[in-house]
């Protein structure tokens, strides 16, 4: 039976290695315009990250890793986002016409051990489906990064717009394409919510950080084959902290937990980046290879 325990809260920022899009929508398209634009806040303008383009392509990559992707059921052909009723076992019992009861009861045990599942949710109409464990918010820019799209952009200019090519193979005519991005060099807040029901919980909030690292070596966003969305995850010291189900009724705090003290010791180290104005520049961080080589052992 779940019962909730309470909740890891994650906090750190998302550094643009290379420019980032993550496409909007617009109501029309002015002549000389950009038609393919990066979504923004509607109310500042300031581009941002949502939280389900982060935690879509996390989501993907980790399928992929845990070898999770199957073919669905009802669309030969089509691969879509993992879920427990494609598993080839649920695909046998329904071709062997097995009674609705019993192949309820083998997808309820699928789910309730897949780490897919478990952590990213399912949908509420198939049997054994369980909350998900993870809440990505949206990334909003730093003030840091706003102030730095101000100085070297103008004022309320916050993207940059790179124009692509693609060339007729007989004429070698180009059409130009326009891109906007944002620029290479910019910070967003990340924050990062994983809920626990159980103890076994805890041991796939691991998973979490390795969906991260799998995302650090793919990229975030459209484009990513073209050199866009190469991100990196920086946290520093005393990122994730564990507010109980003590802590939601009273205030207060319960205890220590062995999660929240390892991964809080970890010392930060200096990394090496190339930034767009400033060059080659230093910085002092978490990197999550750190947070999940000090991951402890949770049963």
């Amino acid at each position: 039976m779940l019962k909730f325990q309470g909740k890891y809260i994650i906090i750190g920022k998302i550094f643009c290695l290379t420019g980032l899009h993550i496409g909007g929508t617009q109501e029309g398209i002015e002549i000389g315009g950009v038609d393919n634009i990066v979504i923004k806040d509607p109310l500042t303008g300031y581009p941002y990250i949502p939280g389900s383009s982060l935690k879509g392509k996390m989501r993907c990559l980790l399928e992929w890793k845990l070898g999770k992707i199957y073919e669905d059921y009802k669309n030969k052909n089509k691969f879509p986002a993992h879920s427990c009723e494609n598993h080839p076992e649920i695909k046998k019992l329904k071709e062997n016409k097995i009674e609705k009861e019993k192949i309820d009861e083998k997808l309820k045990e699928l789910i309730n051990n897949c780490e897919i599942c478990l952590i990213f949710g399912t949908s509420t109409a198939i049997s054994g489906a369980q909350p998900p464990r993870l809440t990505v918010r949206d990334a909003f820019p730093t003030e840091y990064t706003i102030n730095q799209w101000k100085i070297f952009l103008g004022e309320a200019t916050y993207t940059e717009i790179k124009t692509e090519n693609t060339i007729d193979r007989i004429t070698s005519q180009a059409t130009p394409r326009p891109m906007e991005r944002v620029p290479a060099g910019s910070e967003f807040q990340l924050e990062i919510i994983f809920d626990i029901y159980r103890n076994e919980d805890k041991k796939l909030l691991k998973d979490v950080f390795t969906a991260m690292l799998l995302l650090e070596d793919s990229s975030l966003g459209g484009s990513g084959s073209r050199g866009y969305g190469k991100i990196k995850f920086v946290f520093n010291k005393n990122f994730i902290e564990f507010c109980s189900k003590e802590y939601y009724q009273t205030g207060k705090t319960n205890g220590k937990d062995e999660i929240v003290e390892s991964l809080n010791k970890i010392q930060p180290i200096k990394e090496k980046f190339i930034h767009p104005i400033s060059g080659e520049t230093e910085i002092e961080m978490i990197t999550v290879k750190q947070i999940i080589e000090s991951f402890p052992n949770v049963e």
